[in-house]
């Protein structure tokens, strides 16, 4: 790092996270419900997201939402654009014939493991949300502000901050940063991590819209809507009345040729004009609002962690939008960071327990990366599918939501089978490195400790139980009665 001015103010803080996307927000969150509230998070951008982006939230991610008390607010803002029995269908175009449905309702089955439903809600709606829960409860957030340079020692990390709009630098002071700056990371490029994984799969495209598309999918698609066809292959997500949303492209022109897969490249309104004509299947009336070039990739970065300096999200794994497993693994990544972190700095834990956060996640993200993978071949891309192909079976959706297992040395797995990254959420044995099953139980508190009130008599949810501390769950009077004698 360059050698700072000696006059330079320093600021001093728990936890540096560089990014306020969802994944360094909810990060920051869950530091302040832990007592780490004086963190700071930093973001390059002047707001929150102003494009909607991620928006298919899986249960598990519900689920820390409802420990942050955020769980029903979002579904009322979710329900007010999006169907909550949404889909995933496949169409030639939307006007025309119905290629079959992968999922017909996204909740479908989920109450009987668990608490929280998968809904739909984009990030430029949901960010505010977040950001307000978060900086009532302490941490601090600076927009417009970059990371200019850091280094690290035995102690901590100082890092370089600059105000993008006075130009002002300032050093900062941390014991740990936790790098949530996205697929370009600069953190994760001046550490020298390399990615590993599929690499690059095509120059995609989004194209953001207005049109009347009611009459094509009343009563017949909702949620997801991949089309395929000799010109397109790709996905709308609409909202729930037909009218406003957007064309993910992966591939448009002959297909399997080499230039089908830069459909994002150098392209023109009126080429993005033909190709939204060739999705809809139809002479419809539309307004392009937004052409938005990005990289389809699944990859993973080699190592999450270097010294005190950790990489969350994106900055750690980048994957196709299939199946929205991107937003929802970096919050997994952030929940297992917090608790973590908390942990050390308020001298409960060694500070080795902050290395099992790569020993746990890198096994599960990269199980996950590979099923994504598979998703976007079979939904988007079967043209690529060949005998060379190495590509493995695809697992259902609620094994990678529900259903990973961890393994570190933080784990007494001894008695209980090992191995396993994912598991069948429904019929797997409770085991060291999973989640509590889904069970109902009696209670005469009105409230959780996820701060969520219920009648006295209402049944609570294990789910419910967790997240503020350490729990133990007993299975007999006669457990309760040896812990209490060992107390």
């Amino acid at each position: 790092m360059a050698q700072a001015p000696s006059d330079m103010p320093v600021l001093e803080t728990p936890v540096l996270i560089i990014g306020s996307s969802m994944v360094g927000m909810t990060l920051s969150a869950l530091l302040a419900q832990k007592g780490i509230s004086d963190c700071l998070t930093i973001e390059k951008h002047s707001s929150t997201a102003i494009h909607p982006r991620a928006a298919l939230f899986h249960p598990r991610t519900m689920q820390i939402y409802r420990e942050l008390g955020l769980y029903d607010v979002m579904k009322t803002e979710s329900y007010k654009h999006y169907d909550k029995h949404a889909g995933l269908h496949a169409v030639e175009t939307l006007a025309g014939k119905s290629l079959g449905t992968w999922m017909k309702d996204i909740n479908e089955g989920l109450e009987e493991i668990s608490p929280t439903s998968r809904l739909f809600l984009t990030q430029q709606m949901f960010e505010p949300l977040l950001r307000d829960h978060a900086v009532q409860h302490g941490p601090r957030l600076r927009f417009s502000t970059e990371l200019v340079d850091f280094e690290q020692d035995a102690e901590g990390v100082t890092a370089i901050v600059r105000d993008m709009e006075s130009g002002a630098e300032q050093r900062v002071r941390a014991k740990y940063m936790v790098a949530c700056d996205g697929s370009r990371s600069f953190v994760r490029g001046k550490l020298g991590i390399p990615m590993q994984g599929h690499g690059l799969l095509s120059h995609s495209l989004t194209i953001y819209f207005r049109a009347d598309l009611s009459r094509f999918v009343e009563g017949k698609y909702n949620g997801v809507i991949y089309v395929n066809n000799p010109v397109i292959r790709g996905f709308f997500r609409l909202d729930k009345t037909g009218r406003e949303g957007f064309l993910a492209v992966n591939t448009a022109g002959v297909r399997g040729s080499e230039a089908s897969r830069y459909p994002g490249k150098d392209i023109s309104n009126e080429q993005a004009r033909d190709i939204l004509r060739a999705a809809i299947g139809a002479d419809v009336d539309f307004e392009i609002t937004l052409l938005s070039p990005w990289s389809a990739v699944c990859d993973v970065a080699e190592r999450f962690q270097d010294g005190r300096i950790l990489l969350a999200g994106d900055a750690a794994h980048i994957v196709t939008p299939n199946g929205g497993f991107g937003g929802n693994t970096g919050i997994q990544d952030a929940h297992n960071i917090a608790w973590k972190i908390a942990l050390v700095l308020q001298n409960q834990a060694h500070p080795d327990l902050i290395s099992t956060y790569e020993k746990e996640r890198w096994p599960v993200v990269k199980k996950t990366i590979d099923q994504v993978f598979v998703r976007y071949i079979v939904r988007t891309a079967p043209e690529l599918k060949s005998e060379d192909l190495e590509m493995e079976d695809e697992v259902p959706e609620p094994w990678l939501e529900l259903g990973y297992q961890y393994h570190s040395r933080a784990l007494t797995t001894t008695g209980f089978p090992g191995g396993s990254v994912m598991r069948n959420p429904a019929t797997a044995k409770a085991a060291p490195g999973t989640m509590a099953h889904h069970v109902l139980l009696s209670t005469t508190d009105s409230k959780s400790s996820s701060g969520v009130d219920r009648e006295a008599s209402e049944p609570v949810p294990i789910a419910d139980l967790l997240g503020h501390g350490f729990v133990l769950l007993c299975g007999t009077k006669r457990c309760v009665g040896s812990v209490q004698d060992e107390d």
